[in-house]
């Protein structure tokens, strides 16, 4: 479980680089409430009170970063990566989603397989991981996937993971 999910806490001093900041951003404290923003105001200015204070005097604080193209093994490669171990390295490294490409064992081309991503991502419960689906059966670029299949259990995202399609389907 994610520590700032519940609870409040204040980031302090720490320079603040986000859309509405140039790329030298700005100093300033941030507090957090239940996992959310809730207030950004001008550093050393007065914050609510919370559970736990974050010197980041000398960081950089910034929104969670999104890794769209991640190699998360699982399943049918775990001895190189399970989602489990590349969600907590995501995390460690700042980012609060990934993108888990479909080159798997079995490929994400069928609604179980990425519905067990998704569930071995929430399971591991580290950041968010989005499965993505395969455009071709098994990626081997013949035969298209059930896309409406792979729409209803939630995949927005599309790819053969470096297989190129060889042929139209009709």
């Amino acid at each position: 479980m994610n520590t700032l999910d519940h609870g409040t806490m204040n980031i302090v001093g720490g320079r603040i680089i986000d859309s509405t900041t140039d790329s030298s951003g700005r100093l300033a404290d941030v507090h957090i409430v239940d996992g959310r923003i809730a207030m950004v105001v001008e550093a050393g200015a007065n914050l609510p009170n919370a559970d736990m204070v974050l010197d980041a005097v000398g960081a950089v604080v910034t929104p969670g970063f999104v890794d769209l193209h991640t190699h998360l093994r699982e399943p049918g490669r775990e001895e190189s990566e399970t989602i489990e171990t590349g969600s907590r390295a995501a995390a460690l490294g700042g980012f609060t989603a990934v993108v888990a490409m479909p080159n798997t064992d079995p490929a994400q081309d069928s609604r179980a397989v990425v519905e067990f991503v998704r569930a071995q991502g929430r399971r591991a419960g580290l950041c968010d991981v989005i499965p993505s689906g395969c455009i071709t059966v098994g990626r081997a670029g013949e035969q298209l996937v059930a896309y409406a299949e792979l729409m209803k259990s939630g995949v927005t995202l599309f790819t053969d993971d470096g297989n190129g399609v060889q042929r139209s389907s009709r």
